[in-house]
C-alpha cells in the first residue's frame, strides 16, 4: 500500500522547487488513488489543490473529476439502487450521486420508535429492508393508518415544509434505511438545483397521509375549525423584547387557530415550535368576543409573496361554547 502522506509532502517540495508539472502530475495520480479506495472526501480536497496550483492544467481537473464522479456510481450500494430504481431512473447523473452521498444509514430495532406524532423532527427516511408501521393518535386511541416496506418513504409529508408530525412511525421488524435530513436542500441548490423539486414531485405522487387519515375516517384536527376573518396582534414569547406584530386570521377551533402573516423566509423558518401570545376581538357578537391565547407555532406553510400560513396549538383548548359562539359571528 503506498504510503500517501509521503507522496502529499513530495507535492509541496515539488512547488517549492519550482517544479509545478510534477506537482500537478502527483496531484492526479493521489486523486485516482484516494477514489479508488472509495476515500471521496480527500480525492475532492485534492481535487481543489490542484485547481489552486494550477487552474489551467484543464485536462487534468476535467478528468480528475470524471475518475471521482465514475468511482462514487461504482461504490454505490447495488441492493439500495434496485430498491429505489423507480426513484433513480428520473435522475441525471450527478443528481442521483448528490442524493445518495447526502443520505445517512440507520438501524431501528422491532418496536423502536422513528419518530412521534407531534415532534418537530424534519428527516426523509428511505426504507431498504423490513417494515415500519404508521400509527395516528386521537385523544386516548391508536389506530393503525399503514404498513411500510422497501422502496417506501416516511416523513415525506413534513420534510419540504416547516410542521409537526403528522403520526408515529415505528419499527415492525428490524429496519435498515437511509435518511437525509432537511439541510441537504439548502446544499442541493448549488450543487444540484433541480434535485430538489425531482425528489418533491417524486413524493408528491405518493399516498399522502391526509388520504390515509380519511380512509380511516379520522380528522387530522382534534376539532373541527371554522373559517373566521380578522386581525390578531401577536407577540413571540421566546424571543425576549420580541414586537407586536399583525396577523390576518384564517380559522379557529378549541384546539388551535391558524393566521396569515408577512415575513423573510429566514424569520419564517426560526418560527416552528416557538411560544406566542395571540389576541383579538370580534366584535360583531353580543357581548363582543375576545380572546387572549397562549399557543405554540406547530406549522409553517410558504403562500405567495412571502406570506406563510402559521398553525397555532393552543396551550389551553378554548370553550366549546365559545366556539360555538364564533361561529355564529364566522
Amino acid at each position: 500500500m503506498k504510503d500517501f502522506s509521503s507522496q502529499e509532502k513530495l507535492i509541496e517540495t515539488y512547488l517549492k522547487d519550482n517544479k509545478k508539472e510534477q506537482a500537478v502530475e502527483l496531484l492526479f495520480d493521489l486523486i485516482a488513488e484516494y477514489a479508488q479506495t472509495h476515500n471521496f472526501a480527500k480525492a475532492e480536497s485534492l481535487r481543489e489543490r490542484l485547481f489552486e496550483v494550477d487552474s489551467m492544467a484543464l485536462d487534468e481537473i476535467v478528468k480528475s473529476a470524471e475518475i471521482i464522479e465514475n468511482a462514487k456510481i461504482t461504490a454505490m450500494d447495488q441492493a439500495h439502487m434496485k430498491t429505489w430504481s423507480h426513484l433513480y431512473k428520473n435522475l441525471t447523473k450527478e443528481e442521483s450521486i448528490a442524493l445518495y452521498y447526502s443520505m445517512q444509514t440507520a438501524v431501528y430495532e422491532p418496536e423502536q420508535i422513528v419518530f412521534r406524532q407531534g415532534e418537530m423532527i424534519a428527516n426523509l427516511y428511505f426504507i431498504n429492508a423490513g417494515q415500519l408501521k404508521l400509527f395516528y393518535h386521537q385523544d386516548k386511541h391508536t389506530i393503525l393508518l399503514n404498513t411500510l416496506g422497501p422502496g417506501d418513504l416516511a416523513g415525506e409529508d413534513t420534510f419540504f415544509t416547516n410542521s409537526t408530525c403528522t403520526i408515529s412511525v415505528m419499527a415492525h421488524s428490524t429496519v435498515k434505511l437511509n435518511y437525509l435530513e432537511k439541510a441537504v436542500l439548502q446544499k442541493w441548490q448549488a450543487e444540484a438545483p433541480n434535485l430538489a423539486n425531482k425528489l418533491q414531485d417524486y413524493c408528491t405522487g405518493l399516498e399522502p397521509i391526509k388520504e390515509l387519515l380519511q380512509k380511516k375516517e379520522l380528522e387530522r384536527r382534534a376539532h373541527p375549525r371554522c373559517a373566521i376573518a380578522g386581525s390578531a396582534a401577536i407577540q413571540i414569547l421566546d424571543k425576549q423584547g420580541s414586537k407586536v406584530f399583525k396577523g390576518d386570521l384564517s380559522d379557529i377551533s378549541a384546539s388551535g387557530v391558524s393566521f396569515i402573516m408577512n415575513t423573510s423566509p429566514t424569520a419564517a423558518e426560526t418560527l416552528l415550535g416557538c411560544r406566542l401570545n395571540l389576541k383579538f376581538t370580534l366584535r360583531g357578537a353580543f357581548p363582543e368576543i375576545s380572546i387572549d391565547q397562549e399557543g405554540r407555532i406547530v406549522g409553517v406553510h410558504g403562500q405567495l409573496f412571502n406570506e406563510y400560513l402559521i398553525n397555532v396549538k393552543w396551550e389551553q383548548p378554548l370553550d366549546d361554547g365559545l366556539i360555538d359562539r364564533i361561529k355564529t359571528v364566522a
